[in-house]
């Protein structure tokens, strides 16, 4: 029964990097390889990193963990359904949240220029300011989803543990992404989008890979994971 269960808690980690991976890579591509679709232009996906882009892959991460949760509790109840919505919700909140800030706030105290030749030399600011949305995001998408997965999980201390959960994946990819802008890119188009394409994949593998040992923690914990997985395994 041991051995069973630490197989269905590598199922369902697996699925949830799978899912986690699928969905942060999939909505960059008609921007990141240039795709002019109808639809695409429509909804401003020719931006990676405009509203459009942000809202459907939110939706569509979200979509898969919802399938990945509804398998793991054995039904696609209301509250794992609510995942989609929410999640996209909280991610397009912060997403205004972060707009606002930077409109509101005078330019003269975000100017990256500005505030480099303040500080000592070689200081990653722009690796910092990126790791401090990455974190608002997390926090925002944290606790919305927590307070749903709180229902799903019927545990409270659910909350802290996956605000948690998302802040530690946000500060790791923060350091990787970091650590990559520093790396020279050099070369055609093509090496530039699979370059970007690589740093979309890395970060949604990070996450996912932080997130789904809490949750397999959380789950396996209640003894959930054992009994609705094992039963699906081959």
């Amino acid at each position: 029964m041991v051995n069973a269960g630490r197989r269905a808690g590598m199922a369902f980690w697996g699925a949830w990097l799978l899912a986690g991976t699928a969905g942060s890579l999939l909505p960059v591509l008609p921007a990141a390889l240039n795709l002019r679709f109808p639809a695409s232009v429509a909804l401003g996906l020719q931006d990676a990193f405009g509203p459009g882009s942000i809202v459907l892959g939110a939706l569509l991460l979200a979509a898969f963990q919802c399938i990945v949760l509804g398998a793991l509790r054995g039904r696609f109840s209301r509250p794992v359904l609510l995942w989609i919505p929410v999640s996209a919700g909280a991610a397009l909140i912060a997403y205004i949240a972060i707009a606002l800030w930077q409109v509101t706030i005078p330019r003269t105290l975000i100017s990256v220029s500005a505030i480099q030749t303040a500080l000592p030399s070689g200081f990653p600011l722009l690796q910092v300011i990126f790791a401090l949305f990455g974190l608002a995001n997390a926090m925002v998408l944290g606790l919305a989803q927590g307070l749903l997965l709180a229902k799903i999980l019927e545990g409270r201390s659910v909350v802290g543990f996956w605000l948690v959960a998302n802040l530690v994946a946000a500060i790791l990819v923060g350091i990787v992404f970091g650590i990559r802008l520093q790396e020279p890119v050099a070369g055609d188009d093509a090496t530039r989008t699979a370059m970007f394409l690589s740093n979309i994949l890395i970060n949604g593998a990070l996450y996912a890979a932080v997130t789904g040992v809490v949750l397999v923690a959380m789950t396996v914990r209640r003894g959930e994971a054992a009994i609705s997985l094992v039963q699906r395994l081959p």
